[in-house]
Parts: C-alpha cells; sequence; structure tokens
C-alpha cells in the first residue's frame, strides 16, 4: 500500500488553512501548516514533505525567498512546490517559475483545481525521482 503524502500549507489566512486542510484531508493527504517563511523552513527540513502549498505574502520570509531557499538546497531542491496566492498578476507568476516554484494556484480557486495541481505535482515528482 502506498505511503500517504505529506502536504506542508504556509499561509497566515486562518480561513484558508481551514479550507485548504479540510479540502486535502477530505483527499487523504496529511495536512502540517506553517504561518510564516522561517517557520515553513523550520518544519520542512524537520518532516520532509511531499509537497509544499506556499502563499506569497508571509511574514519573516516571502513565499519567493522560501522557494528559494528551498532550490539553494541541495537535499530539497526537488520538493514540489506549487504556489497559493490572490496574487497572480502575471508578474506574480513570472516571479513563481523565476525562483522555482512547480506550480500556481490563483486564489479563490476551485477546490477541484487545486487537487488536480496536487496530484499532477506529486505525479511527475515522483516520475523524476523513480
Amino acid at each position: 500500500m502506498a505511503r500517504t503524502k505529506t502536504i506542508l500549507l504556509v499561509d497566515q489566512d486562518n480561513a484558508i488553512v481551514k479550507f485548504v486542510t479540510l479540502i486535502l484531508e477530505n483527499e487523504g493527504y496529511r495536512v502540517f501548516t506553517a504561518r510564516d517563511g522561517e517557520e515553513a523552513l523550520q518544519k520542512i527540513g524537520q518532516a520532509r514533505p511531499d509537497l509544499v502549498l506556499l502563499e506569497i505574502v508571509l511574514p519573516r520570509k516571502n513565499g519567493y525567498q522560501v522557494c528559494r531557499a528551498l532550490r539553494a538546497d541541495k537535499m530539497l531542491r526537488t520538493l514540489p512546490v506549487v504556489f497559493i496566492s490572490a496574487k497572480s498578476q502575471p508578474s506574480d507568476r513570472f516571479w513563481a517559475k523565476r525562483v522555482g516554484a512547480d506550480g500556481f494556484v490563483a486564489k479563490p480557486f476551485d477546490p477541484a483545481d487545486l487537487v488536480r495541481e496536487i496530484r499532477a505535482r506529486l505525479r511527475k515528482h515522483q516520475l523524476v525521482n523513480a
């Protein structure tokens, strides 16, 4: 039987955290959360999630800085990162890709679209690392 996939959700908005956690747990994922960029990097180092859902606007370190730090780390550079943000202008998407994000989901989002994006990124990551 396959191991349950773990997702780190990084967002400071309590309503988003509750909503996304409910969606993902109903899909069978294990979810843990961080409220800022520093906490996210600590939790990633400790728990080694299978994927990170990352808001751009965060205290202490923003999402771009977190993603850049992950891509600079030899052990974490292939960890799938999907930005989930209301900052979804073309320039925001450009910078997300530039710092190494694998995907982008704009808020507000359709839960089915979020789940599809996560599944696609996990599947691609599994194929690349098989």
